[in-house]
């Protein structure tokens, strides 16, 4: 009797035992299972970051490149020039002339088409009309703007300006984008600039043709 028993007992232990090994056995898989499973999707979610931000890079290189300022090179001019201003034609019926002034006061303008003077023509600004363009260009703070206001447009004119003082050197071409303040000074010069007494001159003239 006494041995049934414990061969009963025995074969519960075991069976107890066999349970309990299958159950660690099938929990130790659900673990790893559930590991791959992590893996796996921290793996896609690298992948899709990846993929996010390879993608990304072409935008962001062609946002960088539509911001980027155009660059053009700066002009040409001696040392003696105070002021000088272009405009260049369109399709229409634009202002088109160059005026150069010099620290003498000695000022030579070409005119070409639509303005007031078509031709050579020179005047003397005074020393006060002198103090009046660094004052304007003072005003309007000329010497902080930068070179080139342009965009990727066709049949727009250009303007560009040059001060060259002994407390401001910056030369600006305009042709779009350009503050306010940059279009009210070019506005303001070419009024002074038509309202001084021009004296017709031969092409290339030279300061013996300024007017007394």
């Amino acid at each position: 009797m006494t041995a049934r028993i414990l061969v009963a007992i025995l074969l519960s232990s075991m069976i107890v035992l066999a349970i309990s090994c299958k159950n660690s056995q099938k929990a130790k898989n659900s673990s790893k299972e559930e590991a791959i499973v992590k893996i796996d999707e921290a793996k896609k979610g690298e992948v899709a970051v990846k993929n996010e931000a390879e993608s990304s890079k072409p935008l962001e290189k062609v946002k960088q490149k539509e911001q980027a300022k155009p660059e053009r090179p700066a002009p040409n001019y001696p040392d003696t020039l105070v002021f000088r201003m272009q405009r260049t034609p369109c399709f229409g019926q634009c202002p088109t002339y160059t005026i150069n002034i010099y620290q003498s006061g000695w000022s030579l303008l070409e005119g070409k088409q639509f303005f007031d003077y078509e031709g050579f023509y020179t005047t003397k600004f005074t020393e006060e009309d002198l103090i009046q363009i660094e004052t304007l260009a003072k005003k309007y703070g000329y010497d902080k703007m930068d070179h080139v206001y342009d965009a990727p447009v066709t049949d727009l004119p250009s303007t560009t300006t040059i001060v060259n003082t002994e407390s401001m050197n910056n030369w600006v071409y305009n042709r779009m984008n350009s503050p306010d303040e940059l279009r009210s000074f070019e506005r303001e010069m070419e009024t002074m600039i038509k309202d001084k007494q021009w004296k017709r001159s031969a092409k290339g003239a030279g300061k013996n043709d300024m007017p007394d």
